[in-house]
């Protein structure tokens, strides 16, 4: 699991338009926590939420919001963004509690390619999911999921089912589906052409 992200939060104080562009003069980014018995409106310190959003996969990680006297824990759901700069505007967070079970895109991290024997003997690798998407609570969140190849060769195909997943996680498709499938040179490039000669018709 990766590990938590802390933020300072504040209770947003006044409604509408102008309070929300008050907040932004004095370099906060408004937010909502949703999913607890009642919704709170609070807000950020800008740089410190962007330090975290520019690492990427925000959404995949937890997070601790110190507000007052109080401790929420909370996953970011949805971040609006400045169409121009790209910038945080919005964050909606939904609570956790023990009970809660999100939906989350993991990435795919492969190893031992370089013991891989398909790629040895010339193979090539073809990755056919960068993403898994799970079901799980946001404290079993996974930083990543690990995909051997140490084993493979020329011709073969890993499935979702050939690896060995935390109990505590499961796949959003029930069927299994291939990861990734080492080929040889003379597959890739019929599998080129084919690709080739089905563009030329259109």
């Amino acid at each position: 699991m990766t590990e938590m992200i802390v933020f300072t939060a504040e209770i947003k104080k006044g409604k509408g338009k102008g309070a929300t562009r008050e907040l932004r003069r004095n370099d906060r980014i408004p937010a909502i926590v949703y999913g607890g018995k009642e919704d709170v409106m609070l807000s950020l310190v800008a740089k410190d939420f962007f330090k975290e959003y520019s690492k990427g996969n925000i959404q995949s990680r937890l997070v601790k919001l110190h507000l007052d006297n109080k401790k929420i824990i909370a996953i970011p759901r949805d971040v609006q963004t400045n169409p121009v700069t790209d910038f945080p505007e919005h964050i909606d967070f939904q609570e956790v509690s023990k009970n809660t079970e999100i939906k989350v895109a993991v990435h795919v991290k492969i190893i031992n390619d370089d013991k891989c024997p398909g790629i040895k003997k010339g193979g090539v690798m073809n990755v056919a999911q960068r993403t898994i998407n799970f079901y799980c609570h946001p404290s079993s969140i996974p930083s990543s999921i690990d995909v051997d190849v140490a084993n493979l060769k020329i011709g073969q195909n890993l499935h979702i089912n050939d690896l060995q997943l935390p109990s505590e996680i499961r796949p959003v498709d029930p069927h299994n589906f291939a990861i990734l499938s080492i080929s040889g040179r003379a597959e890739e490039k019929e599998a080129s052409a084919i690709t080739a000669e089905a563009a030329d018709k259109k």
